[in-house]
């Protein structure tokens, strides 16, 4: 077929597409707009700091411990996410379709998202939110997968750049929603640091729940969510030939094929050392993603406002480079790609390290340390997205088409452990040194995925992809 190529593996027709339609891309990368209004309201804004207030204010507890519980949960859930990768991508393959997985699996992020703010229950609250990130990560797994089936070879790291980039127009819609919120129900205060000495800042006087108080802001940004992602229903991918086989049939075979490509991934050199290198890289992502906002708010003493203008910011840098950084992972290579990425990383870093120690509390105008701070915003737009669009292009290099999904998955499974690492150091350092260092603390935390993200990085270079793999 002209259309279209074929790859047989154990009796069954895998078709990977060599025409792109980039009105397809477009519904296709719909679902990474609406799903980026999840990550960045609930996990980047709300979660990390909703827990802190709740722990405080309905538990006792202080703001380390909160933090370290709050690390805990996070770390056992991306355990859970990690092994479970694998396993999802392995479905993907063996069932032959993964759009119906998307759609069912979004529906849970929808419901348990939205009931994050009914309820002030500690225990309610980390249930919801780790049943819903959990419904999302394992939605991106069938979502990435589904790249070689909705793109062509030639084009699969600009449409993977695409998707990220576009995705991140849903930070620029949700964010000036929240911030309407936060004039609405008020600024939520989750820490009282003990920097009253310092007279460009004014500590808040009481702990309060603000805009996180309310349910509607949790249903605003699930309705958009789910207004956003309408147009994936329509996207057309390329399907294993033939019905898919019963549930358990289809469980049965995910997990022989997974146990024969977990044999072949420790042969195949050069993915094996991508997963070890990736599995420290992304640790710096992940974090940031989750502790982003706590960062500017309660590392660098900026206002609530300005935390979301950042991160409208570093969202509109994403969105003009992240395109950029899939045409130079076409052009050089995912290998070289990484090193730009990670470039950005060490500065961003540095700068989040430097300005914590030196600078914070961070004042607003024409000064060196609010430059910086800036700048850093820029770089991290980039490096956020270019972090996962090298990871989907050196897969797309590396893995047989036949198990597209599965390679993917054991990527992820990469990621997803490192997810669990992180957070711990995050909260062993907290509680270790918050008594004495207090807002500095997040310095000290910077400091150290940083490192990791420098050794993942030197890993990566030691693979040596071969451009043949990517005519496929």
């Amino acid at each position: 077929m002209s259309n279209e190529k074929k790859v047989t593996s154990l009796e069954t027709e895998v078709e990977v597409e060599s025409n792109t339609s980039w009105l397809n891309v477009f519904k296709w990368s719909m679902y990474d707009l609406a799903n980026t209004i999840y990550s960045m309201v609930i996990v980047s804004l709300i979660i990390n700091r909703y827990v802190l207030i709740i722990g405080q204010l309905e538990n006792g507890l202080n703001y380390q411990k909160a933090n370290a519980i709050f690390s805990g949960v996070v770390s056992a859930m991306q355990i859970i996410i990690a092994f479970s990768m694998p396993v999802m991508g392995a479905i993907s393959d063996s069932a032959g379709k993964r759009k119906p997985f998307v759609v069912g699996l979004t529906f849970a992020i929808l419901i348990f998202a939205s009931l994050l703010g009914f309820w002030h229950n500690l225990t309610l609250v980390l249930i919801f939110y780790v049943i819903a990130n959990i419904s999302y990560q394992w939605s991106l797994a069938y979502y990435d997968a589904m790249l070689a089936f909705i793109a062509a070879p030639k084009d699969v790291g600009k449409v993977g750049a695409f998707g990220v980039a576009f995705g991140y127009f849903g930070t620029l819609l949700s964010l000036p929603v929240m911030i309407i919120c936060e004039s609405i129900w008020g600024t939520p205060i989750s820490q009282l640091p003990k920097v009253a000495e310092i007279a460009s800042y004014k500590p808040p006087v009481q702990l309060q729940y603000g805009y996180y108080g309310s349910p509607w802001p949790f249903l605003i940004a699930m309705g958009m969510f789910l207004v956003f992602a309408i147009p994936f229903l329509f996207v057309k991918e390329r399907q294993k030939k033939g019905e898919k086989p019963p549930t358990m049939q289809l469980i049965k075979q995910a997990f022989t094929q997974l146990k024969t490509t977990f044999k072949e991934i420790k042969t195949h050199r050069e993915m094996f050392i991508f997963i070890i290198g990736y599995f420290l890289f992304v640790d710096a992502a992940n974090v940031i993603v989750s502790y982003m906002f706590p960062i500017v708010r309660d590392g660098l003493l900026m206002s609530e406002t300005f935390g979301m203008v950042f991160i409208v910011l570093s969202t509109i840098s994403a969105v003009i480079f992240t395109y950029f950084v899939g045409m130079f992972a076409d052009k050089k290579g995912a290998k070289s790609a990484f090193f730009l990425v990670g470039g950005l990383w060490i500065a961003a870093v540095i700068i989040g390290f430097i300005g914590i120690m030196l600078w914070s509390p961070v004042v607003i105008g024409a000064n060196l340390p609010f430059i910086m701070i800036i700048l850093m915003g820029v770089l991290a737009g980039p490096a956020l997205g270019g972090t996962w669009v090298c990871q989907r292009a050196m897969i797309a290099t590396l893995a047989p088409k036949e198990k597209f999904g599965e390679y993917f998955g054991f990527s992820k499974f990469s990621g997803k452990l490192s997810s669990a690492v992180g957070p711990l150091i995050w909260g062993a350092t907290f509680l270790i040194f918050y008594k004495s260092w207090n807002y500095k603390t997040y310095a000290l935390a910077l400091l150290l995925i940083g490192i990791m993200l420098v050794i993942g990085l030197a890993i990566i270079a030691m693979v040596k992809p071969k451009k043949a793999a990517r005519n496929y």
